[in-house]
């Protein structure tokens, strides 16, 4: 693993650079894939960032002592119709690392939370940063923050974890259509009924039915009309029961 000078070496087949402190994760991932042209399952830890924000800006709440950030450079297969199902591989990778290392059951949470899925608390915050190019994406960038205070899990099992399901799903990771199908699986929105807030303004309400290859939440109404909400259109959602 490499150390806060920017070292990079490969263990146990994977490369991994190691930061006591940066901006954020995903910033100094970005750069190692934009400048290094980074291979995919690059990853980078950090263990105190300036700036831990998801989707919207939305900060990171828990003490960098209790948290595990890393950011995993991915060169999959999508068409930029489809580059949005960065955040989809995020949650799922997520989920399936934290079922790998915790007795928990987990579900993801649409479009950047994987939660308990007794409880509803949040385990962890997914992020997407996608790079395009003609017709097709470059790369993408997807972040993880982890509670491990409520985990219970070590660092270094969760970053192994993370890394395997990377591995194991590597056909999965390509395939948007397929993303999609196992990221809406285990989501904990599945048939319940939400209120969508929408940007710069607008709702919607309905009852969820999936999310799609392009990452839209498909919201069904009372009619039987669906409406796809898109991530990036995202203001707020509440959920108003099944």
């Amino acid at each position: 693993m490499e150390n806060c000078t920017g070292r990079s070496t490969i263990v146990a087949m994977k490369q991994i650079r190691h930061y006591q402190a940066a901006v954020s994760a995903e910033a100094v991932a970005l750069a190692w894939a934009r400048q290094e042209e980074a291979p995919s399952g690059a990853t980078v830890v950090v263990d105190n960032e300036v700036s831990p924000r998801g989707h919207a800006g939305r900060l990171w709440c828990a003490p960098a002592t209790d948290t595990l950030s890393m950011a995993v450079v991915l060169r999959p297969e999508f068409t930029v119709e489809d580059a949005d199902a960065a955040w989809l591989v995020a949650g799922m990778l997520a989920r399936k690392s934290i079922s790998a290392t915790s007795a928990r059951s987990v579900s993801t949470w649409w479009p950047d939370r994987v939660v308990d899925s007794d409880d509803g608390a949040e385990l962890a915050m997914t992020k997407a940063e996608v790079q395009l190019g003609p017709g097709r994406m470059r790369f993408a960038v997807v972040t993880f923050r982890f509670d491990l205070a409520r985990l219970g899990v070590a660092r270094e099992d969760l970053i192994d974890a993370v890394d395997d399901a990377r591995v194991d799903d590597s056909s999965v990771i390509d395939d948007a259509e397929l993303v999609s199908r196992g990221y809406s699986e285990r989501c904990a929105l599945l048939r319940q009924k939400v209120r969508v807030l929408l940007l710069p303004k607008g709702e919607t309400r309905g009852r969820v039915s999936g999310v799609d290859r392009s990452a839209r939440l498909q919201i069904e109404s009372s009619t039987g009309m669906v409406e796809r909400i898109g991530i990036h259109s995202l203001r707020s959602l509440e959920v108003r029961g099944n």
